[in-house]
């Protein structure tokens, strides 16, 4: 990350203060993407030269109906997919052809990832869970334990650390998905339907939970969802509908 951050000063204030982050700089510009999926000999366009900026230090959330073509930008985004066609920069880096070694190392460097069905490791702690990203990183045993454990504080669950994720509930778990994306300190929080299978009071809460972690970290965050009852005020909206940004 590019702010000093302590986990254990992490607060969960409500306060929002839309112009704390200054001016706003471009963390994602992509202009001209379009992706197109052959099967046999059918191509079926997915995003159709979609153009648009995602702000540093921001909450952006890409909506639209299902099958719009949101999930794919998202994917291009997190260096998850490649366009068919366009310009994608990151962070003022063009990432467009990076190869697969080079696109893994990016994300691996700069982007977080959550994901709606959580993605953990049954068969780890919650803590372990955490910890698993920090695997390939030149840190000791007990450093990457500490840091998990302060990233699972932050996030509310420091009396659930050695419990499995069957164990806990669904809330919980995403709060766990949380912890690990962000537990790299990423500067870019990507998050794919992450309250999918979620209640809805859960549901705003995790949405929440993210927006106040933007304003705490510096972070910026890009939330896929359908349901616009989630989009918090004062957030970015860029919506994908028949794989174009409303309006083209």
């Amino acid at each position: 990350m590019n702010t000093a951050y302590n986990p254990q000063s992490f607060q969960y204030d409500m306060a929002h203060n839309p112009g704390a982050h200054g001016a706003r700089d471009v963390a994602v510009s992509f202009k001209g993407l379009s992706k197109i999926y052959k099967m046999d000999r059918v191509e079926v366009p997915a995003l159709r030269s979609v153009s648009g900026t995602i702000a540093k230090a921001e909450t952006t959330f890409i909506t639209g109906p299902s099958g719009s073509g949101k999930s794919t930008l998202l994917n291009m985004v997190g260096l998850l997919d490649r366009p068919t066609s366009g310009v994608l920069e990151i962070l003022g880096e063009d990432v467009t052809g990076l190869s697969d070694r080079q696109a893994a190392d990016f994300r691996a460097k700069h982007i977080g990832f959550v994901f709606q069905s959580f993605n953990l490791i049954p068969v780890l702690s919650v803590r372990e869970n955490v910890e698993f990203p920090l695997l390939n990183r030149k840190m000791s045993g007990a450093a990457r334990k500490a840091k998990a454990l302060d990233y699972l504080n932050a996030v509310g669950l420091s009396e659930y650390v050695d419990r499995r994720p069957g164990e806990i509930s669904g809330g919980q778990r995403q709060r766990v998905a949380i912890a690990r994306a962000l537990v790299s300190e990423p500067t870019l929080l990507i998050a794919d339907e992450p309250t999918a299978n979620l209640d809805t009071k859960t549901s705003r809460e995790i949405v929440a939970l993210m927006d106040r972690i933007k304003a705490e970290l510096n972070t910026s965050v890009v939330i896929c969802t359908h349901d616009t009852d989630l989009i918090t005020p004062g957030s970015a909206i860029i919506n994908i509908i028949d794989g174009q940004t409303a309006g083209e």
